[in-house]
């Protein structure tokens, strides 16, 4: 029982302090071993107190009584001050003491609580600084306990300044260099935090602390990988910290404090002569972030830091560093296009980002008439001191092996900075972006012919090209090369469909984005009347992808498909023919019995998306070899992938919405097949999309009866009657006892009823949910009054296909086991005799068709939902059952059985 259910929550402290007791007289005998399930029973006694803590309780509101007792608790003081004692004298089992840690945290994991621990025992802080002193900070779990109670305290103010006050802080800079990454990783996040929230002189003392390695590096300069590495945590927390500032505008001193530490002539005397790539990098690159942050700190000489960032790149060109010298632009790029008062400077990183872009480009320059203007727009940008730079940039790069790779180094910088170019910028870089994309359609091309081509800059390009026309939401109007570009990946996915598998699928992808949003209208409007039409050519070549050997080209293409489908209902009507004429729909209903289940859950979602679209739907189910619904029922019985199965269900759901089961025969048999599905899947989310059939039943069967947009009319039109009628509250609890007997007849209502219990949380919630809508439609009409219903006329309802007799074995199936029973059948059978059973079966089991579907009385639907308390229900669903111990007693008795010096093993319960 969790300890905000106590009564009195005295009963669960004494209850805690006999663990703390028990754990403390382990302590004590440095021989004892342990269970390997300590640290599991260790941590279900602290989820008692994680249960009292909530995210959305304000740190200045009182502590809880439970946190309170303990912190004041003799007890836990005692403990607390015991295993810190012993722990400096012996080694003790390291469970316990990041336990102790553990309880620590939670105890002081805010304002409130910490300053109540700290006037009520001082002392365990000043011996958590002790313990900082200790070999047991080399056991990794103490010390991943132990950062994230240091996390949790930098999070409030008394916290911080208690890590700064105690030294704590130095040791969390001294974890940098730890050995497990883990703590580098915990000791990065908390310095990051930290320094956003410390002083002036704080920080300062953190930055001397942080640059003292760089320092030593700087002077005595190893030029190998493993000195690189070993800075890299320090390089990583100053460079975040900078370029926080500069992102959130903060205009503190922090760079100028790092010029006063000689920060500038260290990094620059590494830069000038450190022959190491990724040291260069990460000095050059904190160099370029400092410059901008000191533009930022003073405006007025910004112009100067400037020059600086200038001369730092025309040092790593001589210097013959062409990748460091793009990396550097790079982060410079991003540092000072935060700054709203060097537009213009920005604007000349760019170029020199452009300058791999647009190298061996003139080919194409005859296919885009704006060529010349675009690359004249670059070189225009260059002034005195930023033209040597483009220059030598290009002279180094036309000679260059690895043009091709170093030119996705441009693409990843551009894409970083991307919110911060404004669309003029934009335009121009998608254009110089397009220009390149033409390049790689031609098998001939330069590009294409480098010794080290790299199938990467062609998914690096596609990828860039689309994120720019996204985010600054680009149209063919604006310009006019986004019209070539279907024709573009087109043929870029023809060319390397039987050669590179990544391009043709980011190919596949660029499709479907024009399709999305960046297609010319006259590719689709004129489609019927243009034979020769370029979609007409993306289309045979989707066809010829969709049989593909490799499935994620067939799966990508099927995507394509799918989009197709989507938008020829809401947006591009041709798409309908030329899905027909291109027996793109027959590959998607091939493809229900593909290898791959991504293949086939895709090729079920083309379906589904053409059974709103008559055209589709009619050609669907004249010139298929099998019935559609038939091949979804296979997949949904059958298919041994639940994303299959879940997609078979979707498109039911779809196929009954949209009117294509109109017979009773038809219905009672998706009736089965549904029910099934929701109490039978072994996947949760097979049922919950079972369950969204099934909502859609009630909202069906609702409207039916007259109900519009969650209500009844005042009148309607009675197709019995051939008139219209009032709807008095007589009339609507009569239509309300119709729609609840045909769900019940249905099978609807008997699966709610069925999962509340479930065993996955979600599905409970979700049916849980559906019966508490039911109840909601009932009680706004006094429908929930059995005497109502005795008193009423009972409608007609259709029945279903099976008797009581099958009503009543159907309800037996469900009732489970006796477990033990179960288990005893299992273990009684050996494993030969399993393996046997199997090798003998060459035929593989299919599922049994699904039995038929089990009726529950209107009546007796409702008197259930009436003793149901369903709110209960939904906030007991929403508890973790990880987060629960149901016996802490039993808890107590597995911690005992933990300790043991003999051979024989404990087994604690299973929680």
């Amino acid at each position: 029982m969790g300890a905000q259910d106590e009564t009195n929550f005295s009963t669960f402290l004494k209850k805690f302090e006999k663990a703390l007791s028990l754990l403390k007289s382990y302590c004590d005998k440095p021989k004892s071993s342990f269970s390997e399930n300590i640290s599991f029973l260790l941590d279900k006694s602290l989820d008692h107190l994680k249960k009292l803590d909530s995210d959305d309780v304000c740190d200045l509101q009182p502590v809880d009584p439970t946190h309170a007792a303990l912190i004041q608790s003799q007890s836990v003081k005692v403990f607390f001050n015991d295993v810190w004692k012993i722990s400096t004298i012996h080694s003790i089992h390291p469970s316990i003491i990041t336990f102790a840690v553990n309880l620590l945290l939670q105890l002081t994991n805010n304002e409130v609580k910490f300053n109540l621990m700290y006037s009520e025992s001082q002392n365990i802080f000043t011996k958590i600084q002790q313990l900082m002193a200790t070999t047991i900070v080399e056991n990794n779990e103490f010390k991943k306990s132990i950062m994230n109670f240091f996390l949790s305290l930098a999070k409030f103010p008394a916290g911080l300044n208690w890590l700064v006050t105690s030294g704590a802080l130095l040791f969390i800079v001294d974890s940098l260099s730890d050995r497990t990454i883990f703590t580098r990783k915990k000791a990065e996040e908390i310095i990051n935090h930290v320094l956003q929230l410390v002083d002036d002189i704080q920080r300062e003392t953190i930055f001397t602390k942080l640059i003292e390695p760089i320092f030593k590096a700087g002077n005595q300069l190893q030029n190998h990988q493993i000195e690189s590495d070993k800075l890299q945590p320090y390089f990583e927390v100053l460079a975040n910290y900078i370029t926080q500032t500069l992102v959130t505008n903060k205009r503190d001193k922090s760079a100028g404090t790092l010029l006063t530490l000689n920060t500038e002539k260290v990094l620059f005397n590494i830069v000038s002569t450190a022959e190491n790539e990724k040291l260069l990098t990460q000095s050059a690159s904190l160099l370029a972030a400092i410059y901008a942050k000191c533009a930022l700190e003073n405006e007025k000489e910004h112009s100067s830091w400037e020059i600086k960032a200038v001369s730092l790149i025309q040092l790593l060109l001589r210097r013959g560093f062409l990748r460091v010298s793009l990396r550097m632009i790079s982060h410079s790029l991003f540092a000072w296009s935060q700054l709203e008062i060097s537009s213009l400077f920005v604007k000349q990183l760019v170029r020199l980002m452009i300058i791999p872009i647009l190298v061996d480009t003139d080919e194409v320059a005859d296919h885009f008439p704006c060529y010349t203007t675009v690359y004249q727009f670059w070189e225009d940008l260059d002034d005195h001191s930023t033209k040597p730079i483009s220059s030598m940039l290009t002279t180094m790069l036309r000679s260059n092996s690895e043009l091709n790779e170093l030119t996705s180094v441009s693409l990843v910088a551009l894409n970083k900075s991307i919110t911060k170019l404004g669309k003029d910028l934009a335009l121009k870089i998608t254009r110089s972006g397009l220009f390149l994309l033409g390049c790689l359609k031609v098998p001939e091309a330069k590009r294409m012919t480098l010794m080290s081509f790299t199938p990467q800059l062609a998914i690096n390009l596609i990828k860039s090209l689309c994120l720019f026309i996204d985010v600054y939401n680009i149209r063919w109007w604006e310009t006019y090369e986004t019209i070539c570009l279907p024709i573009i990946f087109t043929k870029l996915v023809a060319y390397n469909a039987s050669r590179n598998i990544q391009v043709t699928c980011a190919g596949l992808k660029g499709i479907k984005f024009c399709i999305q949003q960046s297609i010319h209208p006259d590719q689709v409007l004129l489609l019927n009347n243009s034979p020769d039409s370029s979609l007409n050519e993306m289309a045979s070549l989707l066809h010829q992808c969709t049989v593909s050997v490799h499935w994620e080209v067939r799966d990508s293409a099927m995507e394509v498909v799918l989009e197709m489908a989507q938008l020829s209902a809401i947006r591009y009507p041709p798409f309908q023919h030329l899905l027909i004429n291109s027996h793109l729909l027959e590959a998607a209903l091939s493809a229900f019995n593909d290898t791959e289940s991504y293949v086939r859950a895709t090729a079920i979602g083309v379906v589904a998306a053409a059974t709103p679209v008559p055209l589709l739907w009619e050609h669907l189910i004249t010139h298929s070899n099998a019935s559609v619904i038939n091949s979804c029922y296979a997949v949904l019985q059958q298919d041994s992938e639940a994303l299959a199965r879940r997609a078979a269900a979707k498109a039911l759901t779809l196929i009954t919405q949209s009117g294509h089961f109109p017979s009773d025969l038809d219905r009672n048999v998706l009736y089965r097949y549904m029910s099934s599905a929701a109490l039978s899947d072994l996947d949760w989310e097979v049922k919950l999309q079972a369950l969204d059939f099934w909502r859609c039943i009630i909202d069906e069967t609702l409207t039916q009866q007259g109900m519009l947009d969650g209500a009844f009319p005042e009148v309607t039109f009675s197709k019995e009657k051939q008139k219209i009628v009032r709807l008095d509250t007589k009339e609507i609890r009569s239509r309300l006892q119709t729609a609840l007997s045909e769900l019940g007849s249905c099978g609807c209502l008997f699966v709610l009823l069925q999962l509340v219990d479930d065993c996955d949380a979600p599905v409970r919630e979700k049916s849980i949910r559906l019966l508490h809508h039911l109840r909601d439609v009932l009680t706004k009409y006094q429908a929930l009054d059995l005497h109502v219903w005795q008193s009423s006329h009972s409608p007609q309802v259709k029945t279903t296909d099976f008797t009581s007799q099958e009503n009543l074995a159907m309800e037996h199936e469900f009732v489970s086991k006796n477990s033990d029973l179960v288990i005893d059948e299992i273990l009684s059978v050996t494993d030969a005799c399993l393996v046997g059973g199997i090798l003998a079966d060459k035929d593989p089991k299919l599922r049994p068709d699904p039995a038929p579907v089990s009726s529950v009385d209107a009546k007796d639907f409702v008197n259930k939902i009436n003793m149901m308390d369903i709110e209960m229900m939904l906030t007991s669903t929403n508890m973790s059952s990880d987060l629960h111990v149901i016996d802490f007693d039993s808890l107590l008795d597995d911690l005992e059985d933990c300790v043991h010096t003999d051979t024989s093993r404990p087994r604690p319960d299973c929680y």
